[in-house]
């Protein structure tokens, strides 16, 4: 590469299969904001985006109707989106509403932070966890130290007790 090239990170985007029901999916249960809607590609303002997989396929490959071994191209790949909470209790009642394909309900990490994670409409799957400071209040309304979370959590000692401050 050369010396002057710079690259910046721009957003993630998921090949779907329907677009209209993977915009509905991340605007209404997702809490996403549509910054850019083009109609076969969706740009959200978090930098997430939604492309339909057949037009990728069209314009990547030149062939929008096959998903053969020598475009090495599915909409299935392994990927994951994580977005945060302070409030899971509430989170994991508004995603059950809705009737997701759960991959876990909340399961703590060894870090201690509550996670869940579920498939969106294509079967991409999205992670929701509480953020660091929600997680550290918590075990900290446990009785544990700061010096205790830290160590649970891996967060460094200064940074715990900036959370419990604030």
């Amino acid at each position: 590469m050369a010396e002057n090239t710079t690259f910046s990170y721009h957003s993630t985007v998921l090949f779907v299969e329907d677009v209209e029901r993977s915009k509905e999916f991340y605007t209404q249960v997702m809490g996403e904001e549509i910054d850019l809607d083009l109609g076969r590609n969706i740009i959200f303002r978090s930098g997430v985006g939604i492309w339909e997989g057949g037009f990728a396929r069209g314009v990547i490959f030149g062939d929008a109707g096959s998903e053969s071994e020598n475009n090495n191209f599915s909409s299935k790949r392994m990927l994951e989106l994580y977005y945060e909470t302070d409030d899971m209790d509430r989170s994991v009642e508004a995603i059950e509403a809705v009737g997701v394909e759960w991959v876990h309900r909340v399961v703590e990490q060894p870090w201690c932070q509550r996670t869940i994670r579920f498939l969106d409409p294509d079967g991409h799957m999205i992670e929701i966890g509480e953020r660091m400071d929600v997680c550290a209040r918590r075990l900290a309304g446990t009785g544990k130290t700061p010096e205790e979370i830290a160590a649970a959590t891996t967060l460094p000692l200064e940074v715990v007790r900036q959370m419990l401050r604030g």
